[in-house]
C-alpha cells in the first residue's frame, strides 16, 4: 500500500463550493453539510440558498455586502448571486439549496400575514441580497437531524411519492421551529409556545442527550478508526440498540450511516482544500479503499471524486474572469 504523508500543504487556490448533486426532488430542495478551512471560490449557484452556521465562525462575501456570520446564525441568498464563503478560521455549516420561486411560494404560505411579521422578513420584500437570521446555536443543533434527514432523500432510491411526503414533513418541521424568529416583537409577545417539541420519554433524558453528543464527537474525531456499532456503543457505555435508536432521534441516521456521512463531508474538504491523493484522503477519513469514497462521494454530488477536482481547477481558471467584474 502507498504510504500517505501527514504533511499535507494545502492547495493556493480557493476550493469552489461543494453543490448537492442536484436540487430535482419533488420539492426542488437539497441540503449539504460543509466543513471549510480555507476560503471557498466567489460561485453563482441557479438556486436560493440558506447557510446555516453551527459550529465555527465565517464571513460570507456577496456583491452587495459582506456579513460575519457567528455560530446560530444564518443567511439567505437569492439565485443568481455570486456569493463567497471564508472561515475564521474553520466552520461547519448546513447549506440548503432551493428553487428560488418555489421557496417564495413556499414561505408565503407558512408566512401569510406580512404585518405579523419584522419588518423585510416576508418574501415578497425580499431582493435576494444576504439576509442575515440570528436563529440561535441551540435551535440549529436541533435542526441538524432535519438537514441530515433531508439530504439523505432520494428519488431515484426511493418511491416519489414517499420522497414528496417526506420532504414536505421536513421542511414544515424545519419552519415551524425557526417561525419565532420572524415574527415581530409584539406578536411573539401572544405567548408563542416554541414549536421545536423533543418526544417524551427517556430519549429526552440529559444524560442520554449527553451520550450521543459524546458519542457524535467521538466518530468526528476519530473518524480514521475502524468503528462498528458495537465498538461505538463501548466507548459511550450505551447498548446497541439504545445507541442506534439515540442516532436516530438526535443525530438523523443510524450511527454507521451518520459516519459514512460525515466521512463524506471531511474527505470533500480534504480534497478541495489540500494536495492529498484520493487514496490518502480516503485513507484519512477511515476507508482503506478508494473506491468505496469514490461511490459515496458520486452519490451525494453525481460526480467521481477526479472528476470533481478536474472541475475545480477549470472553475479556478476562470471565476476570476467571470466574477471580478461583478466585484467590481
Amino acid at each position: 500500500m502507498a504510504q500517505c504523508t501527514t504533511d499535507v500543504r494545502s492547495t493556493q487556490v480557493a476550493p469552489q463550493e461543494s453543490a448537492p448533486q442536484h436540487c430535482d426532488l419533488p420539492m426542488r430542495i437539497a441540503a449539504v453539510e460543509m466543513v471549510r478551512r480555507l476560503p471557498t471560490a466567489p460561485a453563482v449557484f441557479p438556486f436560493a440558498k440558506i447557510v446555516n452556521v453551527v459550529d465555527g465562525v465565517c464571513e460570507i462575501r456577496t456583491k452587495e455586502r459582506s456579513v460575519i456570520l457567528p455560530v446560530g446564525s444564518a443567511v439567505a441568498v437569492g439565485a443568481g448571486r455570486w456569493c463567497q464563503l471564508v472561515p475564521k478560521p474553520e466552520v461547519r455549516v448546513w447549506t440548503v439549496y432551493a428553487d428560488d420561486e418555489l421557496w417564495r411560494r413556499q414561505m408565503e404560505c407558512f408566512l401569510p400575514i406580512k404585518q405579523r411579521l419584522v419588518p423585510g422578513l416576508h418574501p415578497d420584500d425580499w431582493d435576494g441580497a444576504p439576509l442575515v437570521l440570528h436563529v440561535g446555536k441551540e435551535r440549529l443543533r436541533a435542526l441538524e437531524p432535519i438537514w441530515r434527514q433531508l439530504s439523505l432523500l432520494d428519488a431515484n432510491r426511493q418511491p416519489l411519492e414517499l420522497v414528496t411526503a417526506r420532504t414536505i414533513e421536513l421542511v414544515a418541521r424545519w419552519v415551524a421551529a425557526v417561525v419565532p424568529v420572524f415574527l415581530a416583537p409584539d406578536v411573539c409577545s401572544e405567548g408563542l409556545v416554541d414549536a421545536w417539541h423533543p418526544v417524551d420519554g427517556r430519549l429526552t433524558d440529559p444524560v442520554l442527550v449527553g451520550h450521543i453528543g459524546k458519542a457524535v464527537h467521538v466518530l468526528r474525531a476519530r473518524l480514521a478508526e475502524p468503528w462498528t456499532v458495537s465498538s461505538l456503543a463501548r466507548e459511550v457505555a450505551l447498548s446497541r440498540t439504545h445507541l442506534t435508536r439515540l442516532f436516530a432521534r438526535y443525530a438523523g441516521a443510524p450511527p454507521m450511516r451518520f459516519l459514512t456521512e460525515v466521512r463524506v463531508t471531511e474527505f470533500t474538504r480534504l480534497i478541495e482544500e489540500t494536495d492529498m491523493s484520493l487514496a490518502c484522503a480516503s485513507l484519512a477519513v477511515g476507508w482503506s479503499d478508494p473506491r468505496v469514497a469514490s461511490r459515496w462521494f458520486r452519490q451525494r454530488f453525481g460526480v467521481t471524486p477526479s472528476q470533481y477536482r478536474t472541475a475545480l481547477s477549470m472553475h479556478v481558471d476562470s471565476s476570476a474572469a467571470a466574477l471580478n467584474p461583478a466585484v467590481g
